[in-house]
């Protein structure tokens, strides 16, 4: 579907597509609309009701816990409905022809943001929603920045000159805006992202450690509290007998500090990591719009 998106945003506009030599086969458009469709069935929904939940959804007329269990999903098929849409205008009609890119990047934003402020420390929190977030990043966010990589190398026909005036030079005016507030939506969302994990990184390892052991500490019915009680009594009271050598070793040698570090130390290079991929993808998008 990918592939599919990214060949029917590059044909977007068909006048560059032909001065550029570029032969857009029209069973391409077809074949994503077929696995749209399924994609829909998927998530439980007919191509047109999923279609128009996402309208309702993102003008405030429906909830959106229809999404929770499947947000990521959802998100990958927006992100395809509109490369899609792009190509055929059939989704939102001709008073709005590209009502989907409002959508993807209303949405797309929404979330991501509501899924960083629901967060909070990963040090109080350390099996948070952290994976999830990295999803969204790196699935619909990726997948919509390639089509707004591919319908931007549409704009200008290569080797000819653009034809001055009419409908298509104003159509262009349109897309190459659509464009930008695009990649700003876009940017502006991955460096919310990008502030929440320095906030994360910045903090001093004898800080993030503190806290953990306070939460291993806490003498609470549920939590990680009650874990570390578990562990504990084994740790004074197991024998070879009754576990084996191995793991009466493991359990001998377990240590809460020494455990504290390692989930600080994992968290480090996850979230080094994901920050990495966040500033690629802004380098990028800065890049491609100073050329539009």
């Amino acid at each position: 579907m990918v592939y599919l998106s990214i060949q029917c945003a590059s044909s977007s506009f068909k006048e560059s597509v032909e001065a550029n030599g570029v032969v857009f086969d029209p069973k391409l458009s077809s074949e994503l609309r077929l696995l749209l469709d399924r994609y829909a069935n998927i998530l439980g929904f007919s191509f047109q009701d999923a279609v128009g939940l996402a309208f309702d959804i993102s003008s405030g007329l429906k909830d959106s816990e229809a999404w929770s269990c499947n947000l990521i999903d959802w998100m990958n098929f927006l992100v395809f409905l509109n490369a899609w849409n792009l190509y055929s205008h059939e989704v939102d009609g001709d008073s709005n022809r590209h009502g989907t890119w409002l959508i993807v990047n209303s949405i797309l934003k929404k979330y991501i943001l509501d899924k960083v402020g629901s967060m909070g420390p990963l040090e109080s929190s350390p099996g948070c929603d952290l994976p999830n977030l990295v999803l969204l990043v790196t699935e619909p966010i990726a997948w919509h920045i390639l089509v707004i990589q591919s319908c931007a190398r549409s704009l200008v026909p290569s080797g000819k000159r653009k034809k001055k005036g009419g409908p298509a030079e104003n159509f262009n005016v349109q897309l190459s805006q659509e464009l930008q507030e695009s990649i700003l939506s876009v940017c502006e969302t991955i460096e919310l992202v990008r502030q929440w994990l320095n906030q994360q990184i910045i903090k001093s390892d004898d800080y993030k450690s503190e806290s953990i052991l306070s939460s291993l500490l806490e003498d609470k019915e549920e939590g990680p509290g009650k874990v570390y009680r578990v562990l504990e009594s084994l740790t004074s009271s197991t024998s070879d007998v009754d576990f084996g050598d191995r793991i009466t070793r493991a359990l001998q040698s377990w240590s809460a500090t020494v455990i504290s570090r390692k989930i600080i130390c994992s968290q480090r290079t996850a979230l080094s990591n994901f920050l990495k991929i966040c500033d690629s993808k802004i380098k990028s998008l800065q890049a491609l719009k100073a050329h539009l």
